[in-house]
């Protein structure tokens, strides 16, 4: 039979669903890859944010400048950094008053060296530092539970720090001002935030710029109650006092953010699915919890689409669990399927940033812990930098449920040195407890495909804190390099197999998307 024949035999004959050796299909994918994307977002779309509690003692700011977490945090750049929590909202800038004695010792050092380079001479303050954080960690968490929050004062080293950290990984620092500082508990008093920007101004600092906190918990954290006409006033005046700046002039200014959408507009979110404290392991595997994330977000943009039309709308801080993470579930590779769907149904439902709640700090939902080793959430959240672009892909699936097996498709990142123009992303995640298989649509079935398939190391399985990368384990090289994160190449007609509980990238190289074109 003719070559030419037999294509077009091939494009007329219904889906073919490749016999599995248990007997069982595949699910079919079917995939919008011509015409227009469905969306775009944010090149920097998956953003990082670093809570302010880090400030509640100025000391442990210094542990910014350690260089396995500026390579950690330069591999997921380009990005936003939100400084901002809580704790914004109980921070004054004194420029007048002393640094702490590490954030002055480290910031000598920099003043003799390169402004990005390593400081091997600040090794044993951060050696003592880090000896003394599990207090300090606890003592976070615990005012955090405790709702009892007291005012910190930082100073010029603890900005300076803060923000060459940001500058020298690679992303663009958003600074959240103090909100709760009021006239007559009403008018916002802007003198500190003025301070603080003619000190940032004299540095020539290039910030954005957020006020307050979820003012919808002033209240409940500070006993003040703040309308949205008040708060709206307070943010032209914001305005007004940036533009007397000419570094300011033009800056972007973030905000309001809510943590529970009610019938006013939004512009920052907040996210978390479970409680920290009472969350379970099958919390974090359930379709019926990750669909409450779609579920919010659409009565998010259904207000901004009636109020604000064409606004965008980030979510300003998600995690898995709220109060800091779930003890040995947000830190583990079961934390990965509510990241993983987050960023999918972010992008599928026009969410334009995500900013992940926190890079580094107190708690579990942590990207880098406390000893600056990489987590399974940020092998994963490097995955999706490298590999998936910013143009989202209409995709689904017969012949599974699409609660349990749920499959977003983006084009390809081009910036990936392996791949170009038209190569799709496909990720995918198994909610099943039995390995589940994927078939490309038949006019894929020629295309070759790179597997990344994530898996938990180790004997405590989906519990485990380590993950592997195609069988290999991902750790650093050393304090600056990363690991190759190598792809296994299948060839043309293979089925995508997704064991049990699991999560993968696939790049379809060569699909020709005329959506990613």
């Amino acid at each position: 039979m003719p070559p030419l024949l037999l294509l077009l035999l091939l494009l007329l004959l219904p889906p073919l669903l490749l016999p599995l050796a248990e007997g069982r299909r595949a699910a079919m994918l079917r995939m919008g890859l011509r015409g227009s994307p469905r969306g775009e977002v944010s090149p920097a779309f998956l953003s990082l944010t670093l809570d302010a509690s880090l400030a509640r003692d100025p000391r442990y700011v210094a542990l910014l400048s350690n260089p396995k977490l500026r390579a950690l945090a330069t591999a997921l750049s380009p990005g936003f950094l939100r400084f901002g929590g809580t704790e914004t909202d109980f921070l004054i800038f004194d420029p007048n008053k002393d640094s702490t004695l590490e954030e002055k010792i480290l910031w000598e050092l920099q003043a003799q060296q390169e402004a990005c380079g390593s400081r091997p001479a600040f090794a044993a303050v951060e050696k003592l530092l880090l000896a003394q954080w599990p207090s300090q960690e606890k003592l976070i968490l615990a005012e955090h539970n405790w709702k009892k929050h007291k005012n910190t004062t930082i100073t010029r080293n603890t900005l300076d720090i803060l923000y060459s950290f940001a500058k020298c990984s690679g992303f663009h620092l958003i600074f959240g001002l103090n909100a709760l500082l009021r006239k007559d508990g009403l008018q916002w008093d802007s003198s500190n935030a003025r301070v603080l920007l003619d000190y940032c101004a004299s540095q020539r600092y290039n910030i954005s710029w957020e006020l307050g906190n979820e003012p919808n918990s002033f209240r409940k954290k500070s006993g003040i109650y703040i309308d949205g006409f008040q708060l709206g006033q307070d943010f032209i005046h914001l305005r007004q006092l940036l533009s007397n700046y000419t570094l300011y002039r033009n800056a972007k200014l973030y905000g309001p953010d809510v943590g529970q959408p009610r019938k006013h507009t939004q512009r920052l979110l907040r996210s978390y699915y479970v409680n920290g404290r009472s969350a379970t392991r099958e919390d974090f595997l359930s379709p019926e919890v990750l669909d409450t994330f779609a579920t919010a977000v659409h009565k998010v943009l259904e207000i901004v689409a009636g109020t604000v039309p064409n606004k965008k709308v980030w979510l300003g801080e998600t995690s898995s669990a709220y109060g800091g993470g779930a003890p040995r579930l947000s830190n583990t590779y079961v934390a990965g399927f509510m990241w993983l769907d987050k960023l999918g149904l972010s992008a599928r439902q026009g969410i334009d940033v995500v900013m992940r709640q926190v890079f580094f700090g107190a708690g579990t939902y942590h990207l880098v812990d406390a000893n600056f080793e990489p987590l399974p959430d940020y092998w994963l959240s490097l995955l999706y930098k490298k590999l998936v672009g910013t143009k989202v892909l209409q995709v689904s699936l017969a012949g599974a449920d699409e609660r349990k097996l749920r499959v977003y498709l983006h084009c390809t990142n081009t910036l990936h040195p392996k791949y170009r123009e038209g190569d799709v992303t496909l990720f995918a995640l198994n909610l099943y407890n039995i390995t589940q298989h994927l078939q490309l649509p038949n006019y894929l079935l020629s295309k070759h495909v790179d597997q990344y398939l994530l898996l938990p190391h180790g004997k405590e399985n989906i519990l485990s804190r380590s993950i592997e990368l195609n069988g290999h384990v991902l750790r650093m090289v050393d304090d600056k390099m990363l690991p190759e994160l190598t792809e296994k190449p299948l060839g043309p007609g293979s089925v995508l197999g997704l064991p049990a509980f699991s999560y993968s990238f696939y790049v379809i190289k060569n699909a020709k998307a005329i959506a990613c074109i």
